[in-house]
């Protein structure tokens, strides 16, 4: 379990790593390798320099790495993927108006409590980088053609690992190319999320609000038994 429970943090880590790189790029044509390729002086001064006062005062270095995420995350989207059903558009057209308003309420709750522990948890995980070797592979010319495209990146750890995130792109209206899900070897973080709300709703006898009270961005299949 321990070493599921890395690899989705790295994985979650290296999605914060990718946004604020797309971050210094918007507005280009770039395509979505090139993004993830983007060593932005923007993540260096915000990552290196928490290291100097995270201990005294962590919520900086949160708001800091949230503020710059924001452009290029569509955790409005992102949350509704992990809600599964009870984040579809058949769900909310099923609710009666006054169910479709708690259910709005509800979305924008869950998509804040997402939201922040996806920083708060994944960001930790930045500060931990130092000294990988990173390759990245460029996205088929006929994927990027179509406005959705894969980027394969090779992480060769300080420990001996080599990890393979795949993660899954695609252009906003705006023409910027944007990170809607990452897959670490086999492991889709999306999917994953996925399955710990549906378990958690399930729990809760279909409780939406429950669930939301009581979400951990922490993946079950990472928690000690």
């Amino acid at each position: 379990m321990r070493r599921r429970s890395n690899w989705i943090r790295i994985a979650g880590s290296l999605l914060l790593m990718v946004a604020l790189n797309q971050q210094a790029l918007a507005g280009s044509p770039a395509e979505p390798d090139a993004a993830i390729r983007a060593a932005t002086e923007n993540l260096l001064q915000i990552v290196d320099g928490a290291r100097g006062y995270f201990d005294r005062d962590p919520e900086r270095y949160y708001a800091e790495v949230d503020s710059a995420i924001a452009p290029v995350v569509d955790f409005y989207s992102f949350s509704r993927g992990v809600m599964g059903r009870w984040g579809s558009k058949a769900y909310y057209e099923s609710l009666g108006a006054p169910e479709k308003k708690r259910y709005q309420d509800q979305v924008g709750r869950f998509v804040r409590v997402f939201r922040q522990g996806l920083v708060r948890t994944y960001s930790k995980g930045l500060m931990a980088f130092s000294g990988e070797t990173i390759e990245v592979h460029s996205a088929k010319p006929e994927e990027i053609a179509t406005g959705v495209a894969t980027v394969v990146q090779v992480i060769h750890g300080r420990d001996g690992n080599q990890y393979v995130i795949r993660y899954k792109m695609r252009k906003d209206p705006d023409q910027n190319w944007r990170v809607r899900n990452v897959t670490l070897d086999t492991l889709n973080l999306g999917k994953v999320y996925q399955s710990q709300f549906a378990s958690a709703a399930g729990k809760f006898g279909g409780d939406i609000d429950a669930v939301i009270e009581n979400w951990s961005v922490v993946p079950e299949t990472g928690r000690k038994q």
